[in-house]
């Protein structure tokens, strides 16, 4: 999967690209895997939470800012711990986008947990 066919794959919305796309987060361009993540999220699919979870770690600012979209898109609460830690990323987008997922999620942990950050941050 390139970046082009995983942007694709996630405006069509079809589950059953939710594998191909999962495998695509381990490609080796950054682009291929920001993409992935970006399609994951449009799709929305619970089996992609924990490989999205995995790129928060990704060495690229551009995969881990997609990933917490991504998390953000599907709203699975298994997401929350990760995101959190997420908001202590050194890259703005990264931990902004963070901060917008756990507040999708919603749970009381997660809004706590953006209400501190902000405080802290002065965001």
């Amino acid at each position: 999967v390139h970046s082009s066919a995983a942007a694709a794959l996630g405006k069509l919305g079809d589950a059953r690209a939710v594998a191909p796309l999962i495998d695509a987060l381990r490609n080796e361009g950054f682009w291929v895997r920001s993409s992935a993540a970006d399609a994951l999220g449009q799709i929305g699919d619970a089996r992609a939470v924990d490989p999205l979870i995995d790129a928060l770690h990704d060495e690229n600012d551009w995969v881990r800012s997609s990933a917490a979209d991504a998390l953000g898109q599907i709203g699975d609460p298994r997401a929350a711990p990760a995101l959190i830690d997420a908001l202590h990323d050194e890259d703005w987008d990264v931990h902004s986008r963070a901060a917008w997922a756990l507040q999708q999620i919603g749970t009381r942990e997660a809004l706590e947990a953006v209400r501190r950050w902000r405080e802290e941050h002065g965001e």
